[in-house]
């Protein structure tokens, strides 16, 4: 009798660990996947990045040399990668989207899209989406993230010379 409880403990407790081990496994091949896709767009188009970033479902990198980010992220079914010239980059701001929730007695925001918002010298606007809550859940302070790049983006700008200035 003792030993078919403990066979049933042993297979129970080999269920957990091994249902475990292969989240962890799976988890490390998505994340290898996107660092793969990473290395190959930098060495396809040829970038050296003296910032690196990565968190959540994004990898983003910039090239100072080049005036050029590269952000890979995964979405859904796919791996997406963008090249941003900064070159053709005016100004960047953050743009949030936000549901308000009265639960209880207190009012909660729930983050839905955050997005960076570049402004291109031909007038155009690029956005480049950072996080979407249709995409992923997780949040890893994203945007903590977002405030960062903006920073970096617009101190690379602001350094650049004034195309407009007279000669």
């Amino acid at each position: 009798m003792k030993l078919d409880i403990l066979f049933v403990d042993f297979v129970l407790v080999a269920a957990v660990f091994l249902s475990y081990f292969l989240f962890i496994l799976i988890g490390r091949k998505e994340s290898g996947r996107l660092k793969n896709k990473f290395s190959e767009e930098t060495k396809k188009h040829q970038l050296r990045f003296e910032e690196k970033d990565s968190w959540n479902n994004n990898i983003i990198g910039l090239d100072k040399e080049k005036n050029k980010i590269l952000l890979v992220q995964k979405k859904r079914t796919e791996l997406v990668s963008e090249i941003i010239d900064l070159k053709q980059v005016c100004t960047c701001e953050i743009l949030q989207e936000v549901q308000t929730l009265k639960i209880e007695q207190r009012t909660e925001t729930i983050l839905q899209r955050l997005d960076l918002q570049l402004k291109l010298h031909n007038g155009t606007m690029q956005i480049v989406n950072l996080y979407n809550c249709e995409e992923t859940y997780m949040q890893d302070y994203e945007l903590k993230h977002a405030e960062k790049w903006n920073r970096t983006i617009n101190a690379l700008i602001s350094l650049r010379p004034n195309l407009n200035s007279a000669a």
